[in-house]
């Protein structure tokens, strides 16, 4: 397991495009990162995390921009202007699939969780490699991680730890929106005033 310094992204991008799983700062929590184009890091990913396909849990779609989001799920005008709202930030939109898009991961499912992180870094890792499939960095059944030292002595087994602390102690607000009206899934760190 290689600790590696934020100002070094060409490490970490080595680390993702070698099809290692990644230990990421996010303004919630830490998480662990694979690439979306790597099959073999997807499904090491879900070994670690003990989450078979059909588990119901579907690792979230990191994606550095809102423009991106089209190219993965159907939104609508309303649900775009949440998504401009509220993006980058604490928030995971679950949306349908755009049936347009084929993954071997996300052929499974009819739905996708998107997120945009308000963290710097994150954004420039995304910008650097494109989508990242994201999980919170924890062993299943237990609290994320909130720093790099605290990932280095509770996961093993993965290849990379971006030096550092998350922005915070909750994970992303989640809301489901594949129905006309949005559903709180979790609460997190960030409050929707409206829909």
């Amino acid at each position: 397991m290689k600790l590696i310094s934020q100002d070094n992204i060409a490490s970490a991008t080595a680390t993702l495009k070698k099809g290692g799983i990644l230990a990421v700062p996010t303004e919630t929590v830490y998480g662990l990162a694979v690439r979306l184009d790597n099959e073999p890091a997807i499904l090491k990913l879900l070994t670690l995390k003990d989450r078979p396909i059909d588990s119901g849990k579907i690792l979230t779609l990191m994606v550095p921009s809102v423009r991106d989001i089209p190219q993965y799920a159907r939104i609508d005008r309303r649900r775009m202007a949440i998504a401009n709202r509220y993006f980058p930030g604490e928030l995971t939109m679950i949306l349908e699939k755009n049936p347009d898009f084929e993954h071997v991961y996300f052929n499974n499912f009819d739905t996708i969780g998107i997120r945009i992180p308000a963290n710097d870094y994150m954004l420039s890792l995304l910008r650097e490699n494109g989508p990242l499939l994201v999980t919170s960095a924890n062993p299943r059944g237990e609290t994320p991680c909130h720093n790099s030292r605290e990932v280095m002595r509770r996961i093993k087994n993965i290849d990379g730890v971006i030096r550092g602390k998350s922005g915070g102690n909750l994970p992303s607000t989640i809301i489901d929106w594949t129905l006309d009206e949005p559903r709180q899934i979790r609460a997190g760190g960030l409050l929707i005033v409206h829909y």
